[in-house]
Order: structure tokens, then sequence, then C-alpha cells
């Protein structure tokens, strides 16, 4: 770098943006972006005083200044004010400054091997296409009136493995009931809301995350430009979806909310599907042509078929032609992808493809007590601490479903006048998981009669593997039971019962997503597939991908592994993800 100046522009909505001048080349665009890129905007050639490239530089305050400052000394001088109107000897005639070289955009950065996380994931996606026909979804049964059980105070120490219940008559057939809501679930708009507390100001940076934050700031300071599409990939937890709705709101404020369209791979083909089946498609083609940015969670779970690829490769064909951006994240890179960009009839890869990294341990500590400030979790620091400890083992990327179970339980001990610290929750409710399932429970002939429920509980589905007779039926029982001695004895009208087919490795997520969709429930009891089936050996891929399709529709999420069912802890988190989140203070 030859010389640089650092000059106020400040806007609006960043009183603090300056505008950093400099006479470089591309090393020096890579060293300051490794650098800062965090705070800087995309390069921009610039022919100003003897300048080639100027940056934006976003919410400089003074600690941040001083360190660019500084950094910007060491690397080359600053940029002479002009000469003042005073005697001084003779210029001496110089040679002209060579003309400045044409900048260059910062490289891509190359796509290294997807890092492994816990349990693994795989490289290639096994979820990506819908079975081309989906089961029909029978008719809920009656549910069987019964007494109101009292509720009993949560135990002190963790509830011990419940055996299987006794069979209970299962009640006559009756007059199937309509699937509350299911005309409701073809009017599922493709969009969704951003989150308010998912912002720039909330995403904490570092170099796990530096360039894709650089990359982000850039989309919102000139959209449609540089970084389109961006394609942003990685393991759970790695933050693609804050990034994404920080994105989104920082576009609604200077686009406008409704010129921003928000949604996810399921939700936007699940709409598209309603769209067709009703055989009219107007407002969804109205909405796409009014959006100057598109923003697409989880573009890997989106559910393609023969059916609707035409009308979902029309949809980015929109945004593409008439340049407008675009933000994409997944779980796997580009590279893994090559049936969706086939179907979809356009390259992930055309723009810019960032990985997100896991971070550190040490990071990951701050991130825990950052999120834990946004939840109602009420963590003490000490309690972050042994919450950290406790990820390191089970896994970083289930954060948030940890904090919501925490929260829950937390409010529930304390209504109960139990201990709600944190070192008494671990017992009940995460060190058996960690203990493992052992051999499965033999399960034959278990029957269910649901608690009595008023008529505005919570329509629920219960979803277990085809050929495990029974097991719906035990886990649904047992669930109650758990649910009861712990204080939270909540009941749910059980309008379908459903089995899913652990044999076929394929689309058996996007089945589960439709099956309850189509059936009305606000929340689903999934019992995870049998380790000996080809499911098995990814059934934590399988439950993350269960989870974020019904999520994307609405529907909470109760997940038993298998391998589980007579472990009482994954019975209690079932219950804890199925409660409504306390409002944080």
């Amino acid at each position: 770098m030859e010389r640089w100046e650092l000059r106020p522009s400040p806007s609006e909505d960043d009183p603090e943006r300056h505008l950093l001048l400099v006479q470089g080349g591309p090393q020096d665009v890579a060293a300051l972006l490794k650098r800062f890129g965090a705070r800087l905007g995309r390069p921009v050639p610039c022919a100003d005083e003897g300048f080639n490239l100027s940056f934006v530089v976003h919410r400089l305050s003074k600690e941040p200044r001083a360190k660019l400052d500084d950094w910007l000394r060491k690397a080359a001088p600053p940029a002479e004010p002009p000469a003042a109107a005073a005697p001084a000897p003779a210029p001496v005639p110089s040679e002209p400054a060579p003309a400045a070289p044409e900048p260059a955009a910062p490289p891509v950065p190359e796509l290294p091997e997807m890092p492994e996380l816990k349990p693994p994931v795989p490289e290639t996606p096994v979820l990506v296409e819908l079975a081309p026909e989906t089961p029909a979804v029978p008719p809920p049964p009656e549910p069987a009136p019964m007494a109101e059980a009292t509720p009993v105070p949560v135990p002190e120490p963790a509830p011990a493995p419940v055996p299987a219940p006794a069979p209970a008559p299962v009640a006559a057939a009756a007059t199937p009931a309509p699937a509350p809501a299911a005309a409701g679930a073809l009017d599922l708009p493709a969009t969704i809301e951003l989150r308010s507390d998912w912002t720039f100001e909330t995403l904490q940076v570092g170099a796990y995350n530096r360039f894709a934050h650089a990359a982000s700031m850039s989309v919102v300071s000139s959209p449609g430009s540089m970084y389109n599409p961006l394609f942003l990939f990685g393991v759970p937890g790695t933050g693609k979806s804050h990034l994404l709705h920080a994105v989104g709101g920082a576009l609604a404020k200077t686009l406008g909310e409704g010129a921003v369209m928000t949604t996810s791979g399921p939700r936007l083909s699940r709409a598209v599907n309603s769209a067709l089946a009703r055989k009219n498609t107007a407002a969804l083609d109205a909405r796409v042509a009014g959006a100057k940015a598109f923003l697409i969670d989880d573009i890997h779970l989106m559910a393609v078929s023969d059916q609707n690829k035409a009308a979902l490769a029309k949809i980015f064909k929109s945004f593409f032609d008439r340049q407008q951006q675009v933000v994409i994240t997944s779980l796997y890179p580009p590279r893994s992808l090559g049936a969706l960009e086939e179907a979809l009839k356009f390259s992930f890869s055309k723009g810019w493809s960032v990985d997100l990294k896991i971070p550190s341990p040490a990071v990951q500590k701050d991130l825990i007590g950052a999120a834990a400030d946004r939840s109602a979790a009420k963590l003490a620091s000490e309690e972050i601490s042994l919450l950290h400890e406790k990820l390191s083992v089970w896994g970083y990327s289930d954060l948030s479903l940890w904090l919501k179970r925490v929260a829950v339980l937390k409010a529930a001990r304390a209504a109960a006048s139990q201990s709600a610290a944190l070192q008494d929750l671990m017992p009940l409710i995460y060190e058996p998981v960690l203990a493992g399932g052992g051999e499965p429970p033999k399960i034959s002939g278990a029957s269910f009669s649901p608690p009595a429920a008023a008529a505005d509980a919570p329509a629920m589905a219960v979803l277990a593997p085809k050929g495990q007779e029974g097991v719906g039926a035990y886990a649904a029982s047992v669930f109650y039971d758990i649910g009861s001695k712990n204080g939270l004895a909540r009941t749910y009208r059980h309008v379908l019962w459903d089995t899913y087919d652990a044999e076929q490795p394929f689309g058996v997520p996007f089945n589960i997503g439709e099956a309850c969709s189509r059936a009305g429930v606000a929340c689903a009891l999934i019992v995870g597939p049998p380790p000996d089936s080809p499911l098995g050996p990814r059934s934590a891929e399988f439950s993350h991908a269960v989870r974020r399709i019904l999520e994307s529709l609405g529907i909470e999420m109760g997940y038993i592994p298998f391998g589980g069912l007579q472990l009482a802890a994954h019975y209690l988190n079932a219950q804890l993800d199925l409660a409504p989140a306390p409002r944080a203070s």
C-alpha cells in the first residue's frame, strides 16, 4: 500500500460510518479484509486525489478506529494534507505517479472439507428430494375420555427409567373428526418472519465467521452487486441463520419490509406445492415480482419434485434476471448439491460461497453467554461455565434447544418450590442422555388412551417407524407419565397416529412434514429410526432435518431416539421442547 486516508462519512443509520481511501493493489485488499473484514464494505474503484480504491467502514467507534489507524500507519504513511499558503522552497519536479492498477476483488476463499460434527454429518446429503408420492394421512381416532390425573411434584432426584405401561384398552372406533386447519395449511405463506434478536449488533464476529460477516455487510450496503448470490454454508451452530436474518433486517430498513422476501427451503417448496394444487400462483408470482431481495434458509431441505421444480426454478430466475440480491444458507457446500442445482437451473457457485467454521471452545463460552442473555434461561456466570462444559461433550450445535429446555424446566421447578439451579437440572435432562440408551425395551401389544384434553389443547401427531408395533403407543404413554412426574402435566388432542418407512433413505423427513401439515397439528412426537435400518446410522441428521422442516411449518417437535426408548430424560426433553418457551425478561 502506498498511501491512505480515512474520512468521516456518516449516515442516518450509522453516524460512525467512514470512507477509507487507499492507493494499493490486490495484496493490500486481501490484507485489509483479513484483518478488518467485519467492518469493511466491498472495495470500490476510485479515482479521487491519487487513490485507486475506497472502502466503506461501518460503525467505526473510538477503539476500533485506533486499531485501524495503527495498522494503516504501519502499512503505509497517510495521505499528506494540501500544502498551506506559506513561503516554501520551490517544489522539486518528480516523476508522475504510475497509472492506478485495476482493482481486484478479494479472492474467493477455497472451500475446505466440511468439518466433522458430533454426531457426524455426511458429506453428501440424502434428504434433498421429495418422494414422488406422499402416503395418505389416516383419519385421526377420537380420543377416549379419561379423568385428569393429579399432578405429582417434581422429583428430586432424576426420574428413573419407566417400564412399559400396562396395556390399556384402545378407544372404540368413532366418527373421525376432521383434521383441524387442514384447509389453512394450503394457504401457508411462502415467507417467514425475521427474528428481531438476530441482528448484526447481536452477532459476535471472529475468525470463524469474519469473511461471511464482511460479505453480508457488503450485501447490505450494495445489494445485487458483488456478492450475488451469497451462499453461506456450515454445520449447525455456526450462525448461518443468524447472519441471514441480520441481512434481512438491515435490507428491510433500506429497501422496505415488503421488498425483502425471506423464506426457507421447506417453506418455499410447500408454498409452491399449495399454489400449484389450487391452480393459482398469481399471489406468489406477485410477491416474487415485488421483491428486491431473496433470502432462503436451509436450501438443502427444499423438497423438489417433478411437479414443482419448474415453478421453483422460475422464482430463482426472476431474481437473477432482475439482478436482485439472493442470499442462501445450507448445511452442505455447493459441490454436494448438484441435483438441486440441476433442478433449479442455476449454479450456487456462480456468486460467492463462504464456509462458516465452528467457533473455538473459548469463543463458544462467550456465545453461550450472549445467547443466554437473550433467552429466558437466566443463567448465572457459573451456570454458563457449567453449560459450556457440558455442551463441549454433547455438541455446541444444539445450544438454542438446550437453552429452551433449561428455561422451561427452571420455571416448572420454581413453581413447584424445587431447586432451579442448573447443576440440579443436568441430572434430569442431560447426564442420562450422555450415558447412552442401551437395549430398547421389549414392546409388544402396547396401547394407549390419551388423557382428556380441552377443546383448545394443541393438536398432536405421533409418528413411529413402520413395523415397530406398539412403539408409538408406548412412547406416548411414557411421555405423559414423565411429564406429570415433572410438573409438566400438559395435555394434547391426538389427531394423527402414523408411521414412516425407516427403510427408505430418501424423502422421509418431507413426508413427515407433509403428513403433519395436512393434519393441522401444532406439535409432533417422533420416535427415531431403529439402529439396524438404513436411516438408523443417520439418526442425528434425520432428527435435525425433521425438526427444521417442522419448524418451517410452525410445528414443534419432541424426539425420542429409538435406542433411548427406556430413558426418562428423552421424554422429559420432548416435553420441554413442546412446551411454550418462557418470555425473556
